[in-house]
């Protein structure tokens, strides 16, 4: 009985890793298209001076934010517990900073098309407060109370009540943050295009029937003007009634 309780205890703890392995293959895997994507981003920023507008910078720091989290995720954890410390710490930071700036670029867009507003660029110094303050507080205090180790391929908090709690608060807490406000800024901002388009369209098909009628009154008058001009014989010539139908 013992043999076989072992040998499948065994084989789940194989199954185990195996699924475990795959799950790491798969994210390395995106992590690295990622890192492909924003490092072109950041190199075609740097590149072109005509890209670097406000709006773009914005991007931009995304970019940035997004390949070093990818960059992170790729590299794992290393064995030393420092070491593993200190990659967990720029993860976590730079992975929370990267959903964070897709708020601020929500914001833009919405505050532009939606409340047509003119002032975002004096909103980049607030941005930056806002992106790099929230995320240093949320990687400082993911760490109360907690152990850093290897719990899988990558550094991690260790398992426990308080460290789920805290990565529930520090992580993902932000992240369906940004996630709800993004859509329903998306939401106002396409909504408020849509009105835009079909105003145009509106406007358009009302222009159009404005130069129609025109055209038509233009045709008639001239058809009217042509029917009741007399000819040149006639002009030229008045009619005379002899005087025996005007006696009459």
């Amino acid at each position: 009985m013992a043999p076989a309780v072992a040998a499948a205890a065994s084989a789940a703890v194989s199954q185990a890793l195996r699924e475990r392995q795959i799950l790491d293959a798969v994210g390395t895997g995106a992590a690295a298209l990622s890192l492909v994507g924003s490092s072109f981003i950041v190199l075609c920023y740097l590149l072109f001076r005509e890209l670097r507008k406000f709006s773009f910078k914005l991007v931009f720091y995304l970019a940035v934010s997004d390949m070093f989290c990818s960059l992170f995720t790729i590299l794992g954890g290393p064995s030393n517990a420092f070491y593993c410390f200190a990659h967990d710490y720029s993860a976590h930071f730079f992975c929370v900073a990267s959903f964070l700036w897709t708020t601020t670029i929500a914001f833009t867009l919405h505050r532009t098309v939606v409340k047509h507003k003119t002032d975002v660029e004096e909103f980049g110094s607030i941005f930056h407060l806002y992106v790099w303050g929230t995320s240093l507080a949320t990687t400082v205090l993911r760490s109360i109370g907690s152990d850093y180790g290897r719990p899988g391929s990558w550094c991690w908090i260790q398992q426990g009540s308080m460290a789920k709690v805290l990565h529930l608060i520090t992580f993902y807490l932000p992240l369906w943050g940004a996630i709800l406000y993004n859509g329903f800024t998306y939401y106002e901002v396409n909504r408020m295009l849509n009105n835009a388009t079909r105003m145009a369209a509106g406007i358009s098909d009302r222009s159009n029937q404005s130069d129609i009628r025109a055209d038509r009154k233009s045709s008639m008058g001239s058809h009217t003007l042509t029917s009741t001009t007399p000819s040149s014989s006639t002009a030229c010539c008045p009619l005379t009634l002899p005087t025996h139908l005007l006696r009459l």
